[in-house]
């Protein structure tokens, strides 16, 4: 007669026992998150107003609520933890941002990650804006003249020029063309032909950029003017100038356009001659742009510190001793007009009498 085999209780509870518990398992297992990525992509960048906002990010995810987490990874220069910022996971699709009342006087930044399981994290920046100061300082890096103005000149070459530095307390600045009134030019036919603003606007701390044509004329070209505006500061008004090509030929007259010289031309000036009292001038017909340079007679070696002013501008040359000869003796420089590739196109001999 055959026995039979049987289970004892104990173990047939055993094996039931493990049985279920690993079929739970496998049921409640989280399942590993293949993708993460923002639902629109434009949000990887959030403005803010200076007002405290809240909004929402839309995220694209098959990870659970309790895989996502957001963390900081930047703040603003001057921060170590953006604090006026608080980011929540809402849900698996929704993330909060509120930013709170912003009542400095700049602009202030966060950088936010979003992580899901093991997947590459999606960033998002927030920025939130400051509120306009009730007056508005501003200022530009370009030096004003003599008499308070502004004037900026462009090489003949043309391309993308940077004009100046703009700084302002308000959001931002902007940039027209202007009549010499400064009113805004609203006829386009009446805007400069050989220049156009490249930045209309700008933060503070950014540059006015302008775009010029190469200058094909043998002129200066001067019609415009910038007319630069931020919050209820006084407007900045910049003339607009573009140096001609340099010149391959000059002729040198008279003042009076009368006669014309030779090159070297002889200048002498008196012993007590001073200032611009005592000045020379001839007129200047180049087919382009000339540097003046003072150098030590009959060489090219220049002079930064010299007895002689030289100068030239609006088809003219001008020349005078800055000082009195009290040396007891004659002293001589030249002036040279340079061209394209610093050619030699005109010399001046110079001599001031020393007794």
């Amino acid at each position: 007669m055959k026995k039979m085999k049987f289970l004892s209780p104990l173990l047939a509870l055993a094996a039931l026992a493990f049985v279920g518990c690993s079929s739970d398992d496998d049921k409640d297992a989280a399942p590993t998150a293949t993708h993460l990525e923002l639902t629109d992509p434009a949000q990887a960048a959030l403005s803010f107003p200076a007002t405290r906002q809240k909004q929402t990010i839309h995220i694209s995810t098959d990870a659970a609520v309790s895989e996502i987490r957001v963390s900081q990874v930047k703040a603003s220069a001057d921060e170590a933890d953006a604090d006026w910022c608080i980011v929540k996971v809402e849900s698996a699709s929704e993330i909060s941002v509120e930013a709170f009342d912003n009542n400095g006087t700049s602009l202030r930044t966060a950088t936010y990650a979003i992580q899901a399981g093991s997947l590459t994290p999606v960033e998002f920046t927030v920025t939130q804006d400051f509120p306009e100061p009730e007056n508005t300082e501003l200022s530009i890096s370009l030096a004003p003249d003599a008499y308070g103005s502004y004037t900026f000149t462009a090489p003949a070459t043309g391309g993308d020029v940077t004009v100046t530095t703009v700084t302002t307390t308000a959001h931002q600045w902007t940039a027209i063309f202007c009549d010499y009134m400064g009113d805004p030019i609203e006829n386009e036919e009446e805007l400069p032909t050989y220049c156009t603003i490249k930045t209309t606007s700008g933060a503070s701390g950014e540059a006015l950029v302008i775009n010029f044509l190469p200058n094909e004329t043998s002129m200066m070209q001067s019609s415009a003017m910038v007319k630069i505006s931020s919050g209820n500061a006084e407007p900045i008004q910049i003339w607009i100038n573009q140096d001609a090509p340099l010149a391959t030929s000059v002729t040198i007259m008279d003042v009076n356009w009368d006669e014309e010289y030779e090159s070297p031309h002889v200048v002498s000036f008196q012993k007590d001659d001073s200032g611009a009292d005592f000045k020379t001038e001839f007129g200047v017909d180049a087919n382009g742009s000339v540097e003046v340079k003072i150098v030590e007679a009959g060489t090219l070696n220049e002079v930064s510190d010299s007895w002689l002013e030289a100068f030239y501008g609006m088809g003219g040359l001008t020349m005078y001793p800055s000082s009195a000869n009290t040396t007891g003796s004659d002293r001589s420089l030249d002036v040279i007009l340079t061209g394209q590739g610093g050619a030699e196109l005109f010399r001046f001999q110079v001599t001031q009498a020393g007794a």
